[in-house]
């Protein structure tokens, strides 16, 4: 833990996420688990961040303005990170190579599954 009381990991999340409400909660929660983060309010926003620093792991919600989640995710295929989806729509579980999580979402577990994804071999 660092000085604030926070767990310091040293790992970005990127958020994209076109609600702010989600997108705050998101940054709270993940802030509090020492998790640096970066913030997306629409598709053309995360690429525009994931050109400037690849994240160590990003979480976006499928139905965004100007680019969505799924669009989002095929453009990463090649950068390795790994990607948590979020949406109400059921279809989009079967993404390979992506966690889905359906909307609403347990926060907790959310933290849980970012946890497992962002461990190292020494975690």
């Amino acid at each position: 833990m660092d000085s604030t009381g926070e767990r310091a990991t040293g790992r970005t999340v990127l958020v994209a996420e076109d609600d702010p409400s989600v997108l705050q909660a998101l940054r709270d929660a993940l802030g509090e688990e020492g998790y640096r983060v970066l913030l997306a309010e629409d598709g053309i926003a995360a690429l525009e961040a994931i050109q400037r620093e690849v994240p160590d792991l990003v979480i976006a919600d499928v139905h965004m303005p100007r680019l969505d989640g799924g669009q989002v995710v095929r453009r990463l295929r090649d950068q390795n990170v790994p990607v948590i989806l979020l949406s109400g729509d059921a279809n989009w579980s079967r993404t390979p190579g992506v966690v889905f999580l359906p909307k609403p979402f347990d926060l907790d577990h959310l933290l849980t599954v970012v946890g497992r994804l962002l461990a190292g071999p020494e975690g």
